[in-house]
């Protein structure tokens, strides 16, 4: 993976490009991974997007290759979307479509409603746009605080992501020893974050096309909890996945990039179709 240097540390990103030389101008696909994982959790869904789009992902900081926070660490959505962005234009992309999962998908939400003449679409999975209507985390940071608290707090959330039976055993478990190498920072620090956001102001009537997906029985994110977000986006899709907790875009890749692919088809066509109307 490549590395670019962003405000007191670096982001890690990679630039998959297999598009065949008669696509003329690929579009780009930006994801963006919540907490406990890494950029590789994505990669079920390359199969249905490799050869259409060029694909860039990236590990946000306190995961995988790139740096973890330090002292003094500026922990807002301004920051993070701002490491999005020096992403986006490392990889030399001006306009993109981005998905994201979780508190990946809140970080997209932010950049959507900040920086919307960078994005084609937004696609949003599991994700809380108010963060008093998130469950569960509150006792994330007595976690970080004992000696064994951070295995309990693995423990707790996988089973929050995932039904049993729901992920294959291997893939499991790459998932279970990415989520134990959480820094403590991050389960001490983001739960606060996520409490004091509030997107609904900067949200409500945006008009870039936004596909949302939730699981039906997610302890962090509840259906009614993105039934809101649909309401606030007047170009917005919502698809809820039954008998699906919060681990969705994991546990379901190939139906996820399915809906997604078909979705950015038509916000492609849709939006091509609106710039004619302005010549």
């Amino acid at each position: 993976m490549e590395k670019i240097g962003v405000p007191g540390g670096h982001v890690a990103y990679r630039t998959i490009d297999l598009t065949p030389p008669w696509v003329e101008d690929p579009q780009t696909v930006i994801f963006h991974h919540g907490i406990g994982t890494t950029s590789e959790m994505w990669l079920e869904w390359l199969p249905r997007l490799i050869g259409r789009y060029r694909v860039v992902l990236f590990d946000f900081r306190g995961f995988g290759e790139s740096s973890r926070p330090g002292a003094g660490f500026d922990w807002t959505l301004e920051t993070f979307t701002s490491d999005l962005m020096a992403v986006a234009d490392a990889s030399g992309v001006d306009r993109f479509h981005l998905v994201g999962e979780s508190f990946g998908g809140t970080v997209s939400l932010h950049a959507a409603a900040t920086r919307r003449n960078r994005l084609i679409s937004i696609t949003c999975i599991a994700t809380p746009h108010r963060g008093d209507a998130v469950g569960v985390i509150d006792r994330w940071s007595a976690y970080a605080r004992t000696g064994s608290g951070m295995q309990d707090w693995s423990k707790e959330l996988m089973a929050a992501r995932f039904h049993p039976d729901a992920v294959v055993s291997d893939a499991l478990a790459w998932f279970t020893e990415q989520q134990a190498m959480t820094p403590k920072e991050i389960v001490e620090q983001v739960p606060p974050l996520v409490r004091a956001t509030d997107l609904a102001p900067l949200l409500e009537g945006l008009p870039t096309p936004a596909l949302l997906m939730c699981g039906d029985s997610s302890p962090f994110v509840e259906v009614e909890h993105v039934s809101q977000l649909h309401r606030l986006l007047p170009n917005s899709e919502l698809h809820v996945f039954n008998h699906t907790r919060h681990g969705l875009a994991f546990s379901h890749p190939r139906e996820c990039s399915e809906i997604f692919a078909a979705f950015a088809e038509r916000a492609t066509r849709d939006g091509s179709r609106r710039m004619r109307g302005l010549r």
